[in-house]
C-alpha cells in the first residue's frame, strides 16, 4: 500500500465491546462467503463482502449506528450524510442514535428522473460540519468523489464512518482519504480472521485469501486453483 501520508491502524479490536461488535458484523449471515469470484474485472479469493447483510439484523444495525454516533459526537458534527446507496441505511441508524439531522449524497454523475436532481437530499448541509457514512473504504476514490460533491454543496466533511476499512489490502490510498479522520468497525483482514474463528472460512482458505489480498495475485497465478470456486 502506498500513500503520501501514514494511515493509522484500526485498534478497535483491542477493546472487548468493539471486538464483540466487529465479530457480530463479520459473522452476519451471508456477509462472508467462501468461493473465488470476480469484482471489477479482477479475481477475488472469496466473494466480495456483502456488507448490506449486516442491515438485515435490526439489533446489529442499531448497535452499528450507536458506534457511528459515538464517533460523530467526538467530531462535533452537525449532519450525518449517507453515501448512496450502501451508506444510507447505516447513516440513518447513526442519525437516530445520535439525534442528528440526516441527509444523503447521490453517486457523483448519477442522474435520476429529474432534470436538475440535487446532489444532496435531506437536511441542509451548507456551512455545516458533516460525517460521511459508507459501508466500506478501500482506495478512497469513492470517498474523494462524495466529499467533493458535499464540498460543492457547501459542507465541510470532518470525518468518515464505515463498517469495514479495506485500506489494509488496497494498492494505494488517495491523499483525501489519507487526510480525513476515518473510523471503522473492523478492517478487511480482521473480518476474515473473525469469520475464520467462527468457522465460516476454512483456515486453509483463510490463509490463501490473506495471501491473495496482500500480495495481489495475478489472474494467472496457479494458486487460484487451490481455492473453492464460487457457487
Amino acid at each position: 500500500m502506498t500513500t503520501d501520508q501514514p494511515i493509522s491502524r484500526v485498534i478497535h479490536l483491542q477493546s472487548d465491546p468493539y471486538r464483540a461488535l466487529a465479530a457480530r458484523l463479520a459473522t452476519a449471515p451471508g456477509l462472508v462467503r467462501a468461493g473465488a469470484a470476480r469484482w471489477d474485472d479482477s479475481r477475488t479469493p472469496i466473494h466480495p463482502l456483502s456488507l448490506e447483510n449486516a442491515y438485515a439484523d435490526p439489533a446489529l444495525l442499531r448497535d452499528l449506528g450507536a458506534r457511528g454516533a459515538q464517533f460523530a459526537r467526538s467530531l462535533g458534527v452537525d449532519v450525518v450524510v449517507g453515501a448512496e446507496t450502501a451508506g444510507v441505511p447505516l447513516a440513518a441508524a447513526v442519525s437516530l442514535a445520535g439525534g442528528l439531522p440526516f441527509a444523503f449524497v447521490r453517486k457523483p454523475g448519477y442522474r435520476g428522473h429529474e432534470l436538475d436532481e440535487p446532489p444532496v437530499r435531506g437536511a441542509d448541509v451548507a456551512g455545516r460540519r458533516v460525517l460521511l457514512v459508507d459501508d466500506a473504504i478501500a482506495s478512497g476514490s469513492s470517498v474523494e468523489r462524495f466529499s467533493a460533491a458535499l464540498a460543492g454543496a457547501g459542507a465541510e466533511v470532518v470525518g468518515v464512518f464505515v463498517l469495514v476499512d479495506m485500506r489494509d489490502v488496497a494498492d494505494a490510498v488517495s491523499q483525501v482519504a489519507a487526510a480525513l479522520r476515518i473510523e471503522s468497525v473492523s478492517t478487511y483482514l480482521q473480518v476474515l480472521h473473525l469469520a475464520t474463528a467462527d468457522g465460516l472460512l476454512d483456515p486453509a482458505v483463510h490463509a490463501l485469501t490473506v495471501d491473495a489480498a496482500l500480495n495481489h495475485w495475478a489472474d494467472d497465478d496457479p494458486r487460484w486453483d487451490l481455492l473453492p470456486a464460487a457457487a
